[in-house]
């Protein structure tokens, strides 16, 4: 019985789900370990791909279908699936649209061992199809975040993530709230719950997972509508954190003195190279007060959003 199930939620991204488990399959450490591939898509196209290949992988497969639309769903499914498995201890995910370094897996389970902590998590590098603006790569949405490796203070992602049977036990389901289906930001509202109650973080660099980018979010408009719903999102997570009249008024003036400053520094746009970032940052503030004015940010009408959540500082 498997000590380590590796989940993947799918939706409708067939050649990238064959490309993720060819390289799950050359991965180092793979004794006493499961994949398990939830596939949120009613034609099941990612169910059939895991089945097609199963035969041919070096660990055991199982497929679940999750018939309720939205990523939220699919990853609670996935997390009562493995919940499910009395031996398994160590829950590690990664996204349809990524594919992980053989280390990838060994990486992760070795820091949470040295360290302890509950969760761990690891760098993401996107990689752009060809075409893509030179900009690209540089902007703060895209960069591949670099920390050194041990205890971290916090996590923003579930892209590239080990989580702890003890960890998801006592947070108890829904592990991820179903209120973010439709604006993201699940991850990160789950990540802080998990701090919230007590479980410590680790980072490790040799985690090493890679993305793929498309040419619909190599673009200028997409990364500041993905600011704006950082922006949003954090704030909506923030919210529950610091509930009644206190913590909305510590929050809003946070949000203003964040926002003064991001205006500060518009100017600068004339002539700075990251003034995409700028900008970037700008947005994410007035989204911050949008957010405590009661918006929303329904920006996944359906489930076809299974991106990973990329963070922009604060």
């Amino acid at each position: 019985m498997p000590a380590t199930v590796i989940a993947i939620p799918t939706f409708r991204r067939p050649q990238q789900l064959r490309y993720l488990l060819e390289a799950i399959a050359r991965l180092d450490g793979l004794d006493d370990v499961l994949l398990l591939v939830a596939d949120n898509d009613a034609g099941g196209e990612g169910a059939a791909v895991a089945g097609e290949m199963a035969p041919d992988l070096p660990i055991p497969v199982e497929v679940i279908r999750v018939p309720e639309p939205g990523l939220c769903h699919v990853r609670n499914a996935i997390v009562a699936h493995a919940l499910a498995i009395p031996t398994m201890r160590r829950l590690a995910m990664i996204d349809d649209d990524e594919w992980p370094e053989p280390q990838w897996l060994a990486a992760l389970t070795a820091v949470q061992q040295r360290t302890g902590a509950a969760v761990v998590a690891g760098p993401v590098t996107p990689v752009f199809t060809e075409g893509a603006p030179d900009w690209a790569e540089q902007t703060l949405v895209f960069r591949s975040e670099q920390r050194p490796e041990g205890p971290a203070e916090m996590l923003y992602a579930s892209n590239n993530l080990l989580v702890t049977r003890i960890a998801l036990e006592a947070l108890g389901a829904p592990w991820f709230d179903p209120a973010f289906n439709r604006s993201g930001g699940e991850d990160l509202d789950f990540l802080t719950r998990l701090k919230a109650i007590g479980f410590g973080f680790g980072w490790a660099p040799g985690a090493r997972v890679s993305e793929w980018v498309g040419a619909e979010r190599a673009r200028k408009a997409w990364v500041l509508r993905r600011m704006w719903r950082i922006g949003v999102t954090d704030t909506l997570v923030a919210c529950r954190q610091r509930p009644g009249v206190f913590g909305r008024f510590s929050l809003a003036v946070r949000s203003f003195a964040l926002l003064g400053l991001r205006t500060a520094a518009l100017p600068a746009l004339a002539w700075r190279r990251d003034r995409l970032d700028l900008a970037g940052q700008w947005v994410k503030a007035v989204a911050r007060l949008y957010a405590l004015a009661g918006g929303s940010d329904a920006i996944y009408a359906a489930p076809a959003a299974l991106n990973s959540s990329r963070r922009g500082s604060s």
